[in-house]
């Protein structure tokens, strides 16, 4: 996969050398099932045109430039964890416009014509509720009348997993509330960071991109996993924690090497500080190692 950096305006070498593509649009943070569903459609259609698989998101989230309502400055999958995710599925050109107040004030006509005719889409694929351009006023049924017969569209209708849209939105309230047991309903698998585990004394301390979205201040079961090795473990999260950082206790002796890279996946919220909820999944003594 080819990633290319995007800034405004584009430059004319960027437009020269892009491909023809069918170009997958929107944020997709989490990449969760709804966006992997955009993805493989996508996908589908690049592989009947005998065209690229293209995928357009932003960096960084656009709340955080506009600065209306909540602003989002951590993520789900941050930046370098999406590009793996994406090439995993199959893309082959990834665009990440910086968005500046310079993008935010681009009108929806315009973000068509630069953004997507300049960069070679010959159809274009995103959620029901994508919007584009300036304060938004581009949507899903603009886009076809803003493509003029240029490229096609296809719109991927909302997925709803327990009743509810899956959506970001919904998953960030989950794991911010501790309730990372129901995550894999609307990920397609359980929240996961990755980073480098560090033995201090007798504590390990796990390094991750400070830019994670991490669940309420609390005790988490958590499975570590690297290559082969899978194990169980105790994740602490506090506000005091410095960013990047966090401390996991063992419930059999790590089997990992100092200054292993792993990947810790959030199974179970176990009880806040004033140990004001517990619904562990399991009794910790059956908690087991597994290799």
């Amino acid at each position: 996969m080819r990633t290319i950096h995007v800034e405004h305006p584009i430059k004319d070498t960027i437009q020269k050398n892009s491909e023809p593509c069918v170009m997958a649009l929107g944020f997709f943070d989490g990449v969760h099932v709804g966006h992997q569903e955009i993805i493989k459609t996508a996908k589908t259609i690049a592989d009947q045109k005998g065209l690229q698989l293209a995928v357009m998101t932003f960096f960084p989230h656009p709340s955080s430039v506009i600065k209306k309502g909540k602003q989002i400055t951590k993520y789900m999958t941050p930046l370098s964890v999406k590009e793996a995710m994406f090439e995993k599925l199959g893309v082959d050109l990834l665009y990440v416009v910086n968005f500046d107040m310079q993008v935010a004030q681009i009108p929806h006509e315009e973000f068509v014509d630069s953004y997507l005719c300049g960069l070679q889409c010959k159809h274009a694929v995103a959620g029901f509720d994508y919007s584009y351009g300036f304060k938004g006023r581009g949507n899903m049924a603009q886009l076809n009348t803003d493509a003029d017969g240029r490229f096609g569209v296809t719109t991927v209708e909302k997925l709803e997993k327990e009743e509810q849209k899956v959506s970001s939105t919904v998953l960030r309230q989950l794991i911010s509330s501790g309730r990372v047991e129901k995550v894999p309903s609307y990920l397609g698998t359980s929240y996961e960071m990755l980073g480098i585990l560090r033995r201090i004394g007798r504590e390990y301390r796990l390094y991750i991109d400070s830019d994670y979205f991490l669940p309420c201040p609390g005790s988490y079961e958590v499975t570590l996993k690297s290559g082969g090795l899978v194990t169980k473990a105790m994740c602490e999260v506090a506000s005091t924690d410095r960013p990047g950082e966090l401390s996991v206790r063992a419930f059999y002796d790590l089997p990992f090497d100092d200054h292993t890279p792993v990947r810790l996946q959030w199974k179970n919220f176990i009880a806040d500080y004033q140990m004001d909820a517990f619904h562990a999944q399991a009794p910790m003594d059956e908690l087991e190692l597994s290799i």
